[in-house]
């Protein structure tokens, strides 16, 4: 079994949960969009009224169509409040996905890089067994060799 294969699991891991993170993300930041969208129409919508309805009160216009302009201004105003409230509540639902989503990546890069510091590690390890695999097939051969490169021939002669 691959030393690294747990590291890579968890890497695997971290990558799904980072993605879902980030699927969770853009659901969230979408769904803030379309709210602040909503709400710009709602405020659009309800400057448009209340001029078009300022300009009809300056030609004519009787107590009861004053009331029900009121009334209608006040419930457009409470329907603003209201998405105000709900795009505010989309925009921290939105940034505790992006917290959230920095976590998860965070968590992908620090075990990306632990895995990538052990692959290091393993192939110093495996260059070091080669080296003295190969010191060791030298110091053999140069043994086992007849002739001035040998070991035994570099002995000097025996005084005796």
């Amino acid at each position: 079994m691959n030393p690294s294969q747990p590291l890579i699991t968890l890497l695997e891991q971290a990558e799904e949960a980072r993605d879902a993170a980030l699927a969770q993300f853009e659901v969230s930041r979408k769904a803030h969009e379309g709210s602040r969208q909503q709400l710009q129409s709602l405020q659009d919508f309800r400057d448009q009224y209340q001029t078009r309805w300022q300009t009809q009160f300056r030609q004519a216009g009787g107590m009861e169509i004053m009331r029900c302009y009121q009334d209608f201004m006040a419930r457009l105003g409470d329907a603003v409040n209201d998405q105000h409230r709900r795009c505010e509540q989309f925009s921290q639902a939105m940034e505790r996905c992006r917290t959230e989503l920095i976590e998860r990546e965070r968590k992908v890069a620090a075990v990306t890089q632990l895995l990538q510091r052990r692959e290091k590690e393993q192939a110093q390890r495996e260059m070091r067994r080669e080296q003295k695999a190969t010191d060791e097939l030298a110091a053999r051969l140069m043994a086992s060799a007849p002739g001035p490169l040998s070991a035994k021939g570099n002995l000097p002669p025996s005084s005796h």
